[in-house]
């Protein structure tokens, strides 16, 4: 390889069945890979990664920017991450009071099964899903590192 330096940006860009919904330059980005948040700066060493629902938040200069994701998967290369995401969600797409009756929905959904029952794994998708909506809506603006 002729040129050994790393790259100093990641391009990014998200995409689901139906659009795309990301395609940016950044500093940074955090996916929330099936065992945890996965952190991904640039240079970093190529992987394929299983996504779960989540909040996906990516860093240009000393602002942050956040989505929904549901479930997907991620290609991590040096230079750039590619997300195939079954469901991703903007802030200004967010419903915030449909996404709280969702929440309590689910909660509710959630006391009334056991860990055994068929509709369990999916009001617990429910859960999780709703709980991100609401993540992200609270940071709708741009955040500066810090704020």
């Amino acid at each position: 390889m002729a040129d050994d330096k790393l790259p100093q940006k990641i391009s990014l860009t998200v995409v689901t069945r139906e659009k795309k919904i990301l395609d940016t330059e950044c500093d940074e980005v955090v996916l929330p890979a099936q065992k945890g948040y996965l952190g991904v700066l640039p240079g970093h060493t190529p992987l394929l990664v299983a996504l779960r629902i989540g909040e996906l938040m990516y860093r240009v200069g000393t602002q942050r920017h956040h989505l929904v994701l549901r479930w997907g998967f991620a290609e991590i290369l040096p230079n750039r991450v590619i997300v195939l995401a079954e469901g991703a969600y903007s802030p200004d797409e967010i419903d915030l009071e449909g996404a709280e009756k969702l929440r309590k929905d689910a909660e509710r959904e959630l006391a009334s099964l056991s860990s055994h029952d068929e509709g369990f794994v999916t009001a617990e998708a429910k859960l999780e899903e709703s709980i991100a909506m609401i993540q992200v809506a609270g940071k709708h603006t741009p955040r500066h590192l810090g704020s």
